[in-house]
């Protein structure tokens, strides 16, 4: 993702400290660079990848040597879909490519955690789950290769590459100074993305690592249309491209999100996405209950005051869930917190979508991540943070009975409202939190060995949760949506 590291890393310090873009050649297609890392130097063509590959600016169409290695509907590719696809010996540029890509999609990752926990943007974490899944798709090749994993037993915003290491503490200062500046960062980081890998996929003969990486530039690209979006839409500035030329730069913003595309840019720029697979080290799918939902098509009524105050809690509630698993994570790495945590930023959304429906005023309005304006909520995530901060087991067990609090909760809001729009948002959610519940579960059995053992709901309910598969939200009445598993 980033040539000449160093250098790079300079220039975006200059640009976002002094407001100022670099704008490539105008006019020019092609611009002949060089990527340099420990042990390989490859050059760049940065023409338009419009035809390249068979792929257009909407990423679709990546040519028959993909066909059936692709989830058609995120764009994502499982382990197995990797092993399965033809392979060859690994020259030496290829071997440094798979380690430096594993690292770089991982800082990609961390750093646009990082970035959410600063400003508590909504499409940071939404692309940082994305990342998660392209460095287990780099993983899945290292493995298949036999290649010693660089990103073992490294923590958020830890990397055995000194420069890679060097490069996040500065991309994370850049992106800390103000909201503008932390989306230039991650359309810059998205931007160096493509080059390289499109250097690298230019590196290969190779099948399985040539369909990973057009994977992971589709994606790329989607990213860089999320963020330029998102910074129009909170700052009315319009991005300039630093690092593509204009007419690459061009072709990809006009595309929309194609086949292999896994990020749906909504009416927030949010970079939300949906029918996502979140199966990557959870220990089952970590998403559920979602489903695209426009609240106001469901029919509605007059407000109770129960039902305003379960409105103005649940809001709070299920962002203390979202925002405890930040947390967590960036305390243990584990990719369950951050997959789980999207899924609790999509319910707290579908909360809003009601509290801006009823007229409501929002209690989550202008709060960072770890602020509430209920002084229990407030407690309660000092105190949750705090008890999953001691060890991994901990932090799942944290997990698990948060999700039993919120199962039990919502089954009393459910009880209390006799609004269809309400009542489905309340199930879905519900359905959401058994999945997490499955999840978390696995987890420590999987980590820990250990045995979950209820803390809030009577054994008969849990053991009813457990065995029960993926429960489908319904989303405005389709069932469907939102199992995880899509």
């Amino acid at each position: 993702m980033f040539r000449n590291l160093r250098r790079y890393a300079v220039f975006t310090l200059l640009i976002l400290a002094l407001g100022a873009f670099l704008t490539a050649c105008e006019g020019t297609t092609t611009i002949n660079t060089t990527i340099t890392n420990d042990t390989a130097t490859v050059a760049v063509d940065t023409t338009p990848t419009t035809q390249q590959n068979g792929r257009g600016p909407q990423g679709q169409g990546q040519g028959q040597q993909a066909a059936g290695a692709l989830n058609p509907e995120n764009g994502e590719m499982s382990a197995d879909a990797i092993l399965a696809l033809p392979s060859g010996d690994l020259s030496d540029d290829e071997k440094a490519s798979l380690l430096y890509m594993r690292e770089e999609e991982k800082l990609a990752h961390d750093v646009y955690i990082a970035l959410y926990e600063k400003w508590g943007l909504p499409v940071f974490s939404n692309i940082a789950e994305s990342e998660q899944r392209h460095t287990d798709m780099v993983l899945a090749l290292i493995q298949k290769y036999g290649l010693e994993d660089p990103a073992a037993g490294k923590a958020a915003g830890e990397f055995t590459n000194p420069d890679l290491q060097a490069l996040y503490d500065q991309l994370v200062t850049l992106g800390s100074q103000s909201e503008a500046d932390a989306l230039k960062v991650g359309a810059a980081i998205e931007e160096i993305d493509i080059l390289d890998l499109k250097a690298r996929i230019d590196q290969t003969d190779n099948e399985d690592i040539r369909t990973v990486y057009e994977n992971l530039m589709a994606g790329s690209e989607n990213h860089l249309r999320s963020f330029v979006q998102t910074l129009e839409q909170q700052t009315g500035e319009t991005y300039q491209p630093q690092y593509l030329d204009q007419a690459t730069y061009d072709a990809i913003m006009s595309g929309t999100t194609g086949q292999h595309g896994e990020v749906t840019p909504g009416a927030n720029g949010n970079g939300e996405e949906h029918g996502a697979d979140h199966t990557h080290d959870t220990g089952g799918p970590a998403n559920g209950g979602e489903g695209a939902m426009d609240v106001n098509t469901l029919p509605g009524g007059d407000l109770t005051d129960e039902e305003r105050d379960g409105l103005l809690y649940m809001r709070e509630e299920e962002k203390l869930a979202h925002d405890v698993y930040i947390a967590l994570y960036e305390k243990w790495g584990l990719p369950i917190f951050s997959n789980i945590a999207q899924s609790e930023q999509q319910h707290t959304d579908m909360v809003l979508g009601l509290i801006q429906k009823y007229g409501l005023e929002d209690p989550a309005a202008g709060k960072a991540p770890g602020e509430f304006t209920n002084p229990d909520l407030q407690a309660l995530y000092d105190q949750l943070v705090a008890q999953g901060s001691q060890s991994v087991g901990d932090a799942l067990k944290v997990g698990a009975a948060i999700e039993e609090i919120d199962i039990l909760d919502l089954k009393a809001r459910i009880a209390q409202t006799d609004n269809e729009d309400i009542r489905t948002v309340y199930e879905n959610l519900m359905a959401g939190s058994e999945n997490h519940l499955r999840a978390f579960v696995q987890n420590l059995q999987q980590q820990t060995g250990e045995t979950y053992q209820p803390q809030y709901l009577d054994q008969a309910t849990y053991d009813a949760i457990i065995s029960s598969p993926m429960g489908h939200g319904n989303a405005g009445g389709t069932h469907g949506h939102g199992n995880g598993n899509h």
